[in-house]
């Protein structure tokens, strides 16, 4: 597995999580990434983003 990919992680725990684990561990992910990479925390922000606007 590519754990170096957030969103490979991401949606692999998704997959494998019950929504209310998965809901608090990205939680807790979150809050680490802004406090402690805030550039990376803004850069998936803005793909997040960037992947919502697309059409599907």
């Amino acid at each position: 597995m590519p754990y170096d990919d957030a969103f490979f992680v991401v949606n692999h725990l998704h997959a494998k999580r019950e929504p209310a684990v998965f809901v608090n561990g990205a939680r807790v992910w979150l809050k680490v990434l802004r406090e402690q990479h805030p550039e990376d925390h803004s850069a998936l922000f803005q793909e997040l983003t960037r992947q919502e606007q697309q059409p599907a």
